[in-house]
């Protein structure tokens, strides 16, 4: 195959900089620093393609390049670069590890575009230096913060009583829109609590699909009649999931919409129904026409109200088994714990993982299905549920209980 050059930068100017700050942490010594920063060229590690075998001289090939990430004590993220080769050698002993060279500049780019990354830190080990996001903007004289996409104000809507049922056309969820919007800013585990927080408490105008009473109907004094509803869903990626709307507004956002009614819903209605065997919703997504956040069915399931976990007597041994070895593989993974879940008469399990922040709902989509997909078999059909291990809900049971699964780290 063919083989990338290996990168011949050095950073004398800039290692100078750094050692002369840590032998006296002066204002003086801190602004040659920063200065030395902003004009060095840094070598970052990627994961790459192999280059074809038949690139000739002078042919151009455009390749892609992921950036690799390392994970502090407290969860964050930075992007580990080095003054030279034999930094990264240092701490990646791989002859053949592909790297890309780049200027400040180009790396503040990549951070600002990048909202897992908390910064960089340059000649990672124990002398490593932590340059943050916060820093980064400071030395280049503009903010890099990544910005959440803009999302325009929902439309006016004319309530219409005919159509918009049992008070669905008032309902409004100002604090969870505020907390929605905090989460897209910044995906931080305590902005997700308070997401949450609020997506328990709140009412949903849901779409429903409800069939039409007769005109000359007549009921007997005391007597009623049950109209049949049927929930309306969208369709993402080529799967299922019900709608959940905060108002009216956010529901004319629905530019194809079927021919509906609304009625109000409670997160935990909704967690019910796809607690059902045989629901074939693949979760839930709140406004998704707006500032769409869909919530995958293990997520849901795992904050249902009514689930009642309780400790297993008998652990298919087959499953702990395909779930380590998927785990071993999976270096986002570090810990697992599990308990039996029970919900309205069904039993299935509970899993609570330790893993790395996931900053995106694909990163946790990626990271869940599979693992939900081993234990699916083992569950009757019944679904289980997955949640992270930081939760604040997950706290009694991985403080109380030994982890089935912990990695090497």
């Amino acid at each position: 195959m063919a083989q990338m050059k290996k990168p011949t930068v050095k950073n004398p100017e800039l290692v100078a900089a750094i050692a002369e700050f840590r032998a006296s942490n002066t204002p003086s010594n801190e602004k040659a620093m920063m200065e030395a920063i902003k004009a060095s060229k840094l070598i970052a590690p990627v994961i790459m393609d192999d280059l074809p075998e038949n690139l000739t001289a002078g042919e151009k090939y455009t390749a892609q390049a992921k950036f690799m990430l390392i994970q502090q004590k407290d969860g964050s993220k930075f992007f580990p670069v080095f003054t030279e080769w034999l930094e990264l050698l240092k701490w990646k002993n791989d002859p053949d590890c592909k790297t890309i060279t780049l200027d400040f500049e180009q790396f503040c780019n990549i951070i600002g575009g990048n909202a897992e990354s908390k910064g960089m830190v340059i000649n990672p080990g124990e002398d490593g230096l932590l340059v943050s996001r916060q820093k980064m903007s400071e030395i280049a004289g503009r903010d890099i913060t990544p910005k959440a996409p803009e999302v325009k104000p929902a439309p006016e809507v004319e309530a219409d009583p005919s159509r918009m049922l049992f008070g669905s056309d008032k309902q409004t969820n100002p604090e969870l829109l505020a907390a929605i919007e905090t989460f897209r800013q910044e995906r931080v585990p305590a902005n997700e609590k308070a997401m949450i927080e609020q997506i328990r408490k709140a009412k949903f105008v849901a779409p429903v699909q409800m069939e039409d009473l007769p005109a000359d109907l007549q009921l007997k004094q005391g007597e009623t009649r049950q109209a049949q509803v049927r929930f309306v869903m969208v369709q993402r990626e080529g799967k299922k999931f019900f709608p959940l709307f905060t108002d009216q507004g956010e529901l004319a956002r629905w530019t194809n919409a079927p021919e509906h009614k609304t009625i109000l819903l409670s997160f935990d209605q909704y967690a019910g129904m796809i607690a059902q065997q045989g629901s074939e919703a693949e979760g839930l997504v709140i406004n998704p026409f707006g500032a769409a956040l869909p919530m995958p069915k293990q997520q849901i399931l795992a904050l249902h109200n009514s689930a009642q976990l309780f400790d297993l007597k008998n652990i298919p041994m087959d499953m702990l088994k395909k779930l380590t070895e998927h785990f071993e593989d999976e270096p986002k993974i570090h810990a697992a714990w599990i308990m039996g879940m029970r919900i309205h008469g069904k039993e299935s399990f509970m899993l609570f993982l330790k893993h790395d922040v996931v900053t995106t709902q694909e990163d946790q989509k990626a990271l869940y299905d599979p693992v939900a997909n081993i234990m699916g078999p083992f569950a009757n059909g019944n679904p289980c549920g997955i949640v992270s291990a930081d939760m604040p809900q997950s706290q009694p049971i991985v403080q109380s209980k030994a982890p089935f699964y912990k990695d090497a780290e």
